[in-house]
C-alpha cells in the first residue's frame, strides 16, 4: 500500500506540470486537482497560505551563486508579482510569495532566461545543492566546489530518472573546513579531506531533521572530486529503487540508511561506482554557523568579501537592488546567499571597503549584527505556511534584539532557532536553544506556547540539542530566554559556547531553570 502522494506521482511525472501550467493558470484554484496542486512543486511552486490561489515560487541558487544581472531579474520579478519582497531560504535558494498560477507563466521564462531555475525546487526530487557561499574565493576551502557544485546540479535538474523519489533529496557540497554545508543534516554532504596528500571528500549520508532527527553516518570512501558526481548519482538511485514509500513520514533515506547501515549502504554504491578509496582524513575547523559576517579577505590578493546580516531572511526587492548596484560598482558583480539566511558581496577590493560600508543601506542591513540578532534562524510561520499555527519571524527577531539590549557581555553567538511546526524548517534541532511553536489553552486563552531543546551544534562531534520538559506560554519566553542566557554567563569557562558548557553541566541543571516557566 502507498501513500496518497505516490499514487499522484505513478499517475503522471511530476514535469509534466511544466507543460500543463498556462492551462491550469486559467481555472479557478478550488478546480485545480489535488494532485496538479502537489505536482506544482515540481516546477518550484508551492501552495502558499491560506490556500486561496496564491504561491510561492523557490529559486534554486547552488551554493548560494547569484550575479547583479540574476539578482535585478530577482528584484522586477518580486515588484511586479511578489508585493515588492524576497525571502533568502535556510538552504541558500530565494522566494517569492504572492503569485498566483498567471503571473508564474511569466516568471518561469524570465527565470530561465537569466540562467535561474525554480524547476524542482520543491517536491520528492534533488533541492538545491548546498554549499561553501565562498567557494572559488575562500582562503581556507581545500579546493574550489563551484565546477562540481554545476555538474551535479545539471545531472539532477529536470532529470526523469530521478523526478519520482519517495521524498525530497538535499545534497550539501562543500570543500570549507567549518562546516559550512551543514553536512550531518543533509541526505548526502560531500566535506573536505585529505589522503596521503591528495585533496578530495569524504561523504556522509542519512542526514535529516524534521519531528525524527537522524544525524548522517559517514561512508568508509575517500572520493575524488571526478568522482562526486558518479557517488551522488548512485547514492540517488539507491534512494529512488529501495527507499521506502509506503507511509509520507517515513520516506526520507534516513531510514533506508538507518535499517541498512553505513557499509551496506557504502557496498550498494560501490556496486554502480566501481571501487572507491577508502581512507581520508576530514579537514576540519570550528563550526561558523553559517554565518560570515564582516570583511574578509579573499584568497585573490587584494580583495575582500562583505558579510551582510538579512534580518529573518528577509529583503526587500529594492534593497537587493541596491546591494547588486553595490557588487556591480565596487566588485566584479558577484553575489552569495548563505544557508543562514544572509548575503555576500564578493570581489571588493581592499581600499574600496571603507567607501562600500559607507552606503546607508547598512545601517538596515549590518555586516557586524548582535550576537543574539545575527545568529538566530526562522520558518516562514503562519504569515505563508499552511502547517504553522504562529507567527515567527517578527516574534524571534523581538526576543533576540530584547536579549541583545540585556547581555551585551555574551560577547559570542548563541543561536536561537524559532520553527513553527514539527516540520523543523528552522532547524531548531542544531541551535543552541531550538524553539517549536504551537498554540494551546492557557486559562481562558488559546495562545502561543512552546515546546525547547538545547545544546544542538554541527561541526566536530556534532550532536542534536535535548529537550526539555514542559511547555513556555509565549507571555512568558522572554523570561525564560533570559534566565538561561543569565545561568549560561553564571557557569561557562572561558571562550565556551552555550551547547558546550550545557553538554558540560548536564541537563537536569536546565531543567531546573525551565520548570520555574514552563506549564504542563
Amino acid at each position: 500500500m502507498t501513500n496518497r502522494n505516490e499514487q499522484w506521482k505513478h499517475e503522471k511525472d511530476g514535469l509534466e506540470i511544466l507543460k500543463e501550467l498556462p492551462a491550469l493558470a486559467e481555472k479557478d484554484f478550488k478546480e485545480i486537482d489535488p494532485g496538479d496542486v502537489e505536482r506544482l512543486k515540481w516546477a518550484g511552486i508551492y501552495a502558499q497560505r491560506p490556500r486561496d490561489g496564491h504561491f510561492l515560487v523557490r529559486v534554486k541558487l547552488p551554493s548560494g551563486q547569484l550575479t547583479a544581472a540574476q539578482a535585478k531579474v530577482l528584484v522586477d520579478l518580486a515588484a511586479a508579482y511578489g508585493k515588492g519582497e524576497i525571502q533568502i531560504t535556510i538552504r541558500q535558494a530565494v522566494q517569492i510569495h504572492n503569485i498566483t498560477l498567471r503571473d508564474a507563466v511569466d516568471i518561469l521564462p524570465r527565470l530561465k532566461a537569466a540562467g535561474l531555475s525554480s524547476v524542482e525546487a520543491c517536491g520528492d526530487v534533488p533541492r538545491t545543492i548546498l554549499g561553501n557561499p565562498l567557494a572559488g574565493v575562500d582562503a581556507e576551502e581545500l579546493l574550489d566546489t563551484r565546477p562540481l557544485v554545476e555538474e551535479v546540479f545539471r545531472f539532477f535538474l529536470g532529470n526523469r530518472d530521478f523526478s519520482n523519489l519517495p521524498r525530497k533529496f538535499k545534497i550539501s557540497i562543500s570543500a570549507n573546513p567549518h562546516d559550512a554545508g551543514f553536512a550531518r543534516i543533509n541526505d548526502l554532504a560531500f566535506v573536505p579531506a585529505r589522503r596521503e596528500g591528495e585533496a578530495g571528500f569524504v561523504a556522509y549520508v542519512g542526514g535529516g531533521l524534521s519531528a525524527e532527527p537522524h544525524l548522517a553516518v559517514r561512508l568508509p570512501f575517500f572520493i575524488r572530486p571526478a568522482e562526486v558526481k558518479a557517488v551522488a548519482e548512485a547514492v540517488a538511485t539507491l534512494f529512488r529503487d529501495e527507499g521506502y514509500r509506503e507511509k509520507r513520514n517515513h520516506c526520507r533515506l534516513k531510514y533506508l540508511v538507518a535499517d541498512l547501515g553505513a557499509e551496506r549502504v557504502a557496498e550498494k554504491i560501490e556496486a554502480q561506482t566501481g571501487a572507491l578509496l577508502r581512507g581520508g582524513e576530514e579537514v576540519t575547523a570550528p563550526w561558523n554557523y553559517g554565518r560570515f559576517y564582516g570583511i574578509h579577505a579573499q584568497k585573490q590578493p587584494g580583495l575582500c568579501y562583505v558579510g551582510v546580516h538579512v534580518k529573518n531572511g528577509h529583503i526587500r526587492a529594492e534593497d537587493l537592488r541596491a546591494f547588486a548596484e553595490l557588487a556591480e560598482r565596487f566588485g566584479q558583480g558577484r553575489l552569495r546567499t548563505t544557508n543562514s539566511q544572509n548575503l555576500i558581496l564578493l570581489d571588493i577590493p581592499e581600499g574600496e571597503t571603507g567607501a562600500l560600508l559607507h552606503d546607508a543601506i547598512f545601517k538596515a542591513y549590518p555586516t557586524a549584527p548582535g550576537f543574539f540578532t545575527g545568529y538566530a534562524s526562522s520558518c516562514t510561520g503562519n504569515a505563508y505556511c499552511n502547517f504553522a499555527p504562529i507567527e515567527t519571524k517578527n516574534r524571534l527577531h523581538e526576543l533576540t534584539a530584547a536579549l541583545d539590549e540585556a547581555f551585551p557581555e555574551v560577547g559570542q553567538p548563541l543561536r536561537i532557532n524559532l520553527t513553527g511546526c514539527f516540520h523543523a524548517c528552522a532547524q531548531p534541532q542544531v541551535a543552541d536553544i531550538g524553539l517549536t511553536g504551537g498554540r494551546a489553552r492557557v486559562g481562558e486563552a488559546v495562545v502561543p506556547v512552546y515546546t525547547l531543546m538545547i545544546g544542538g551544534h554541527l561541526g566536530e562531534g556534532s550532536a542534536f540539542a535535548r529537550p526539555l520538559e514542559g511547555r513556555v506560554a509565549d507571555d512568558k519566553l522572554l523570561g525564560l530566554l533570559e534566565a538561561l542566557v543569565q545561568k549560561y554567563l553564571a557557569l561557562r569557562e572561558a571562550g565556551e559556547p552555550f551547547y558546550a558548557t550545557v553538554a558540560r553541566t548536564g541537563l537536569e541543571l536546565w531543567q531546573s531553570v525551565a520548570n520555574q516557566y514552563t506549564i504542563a
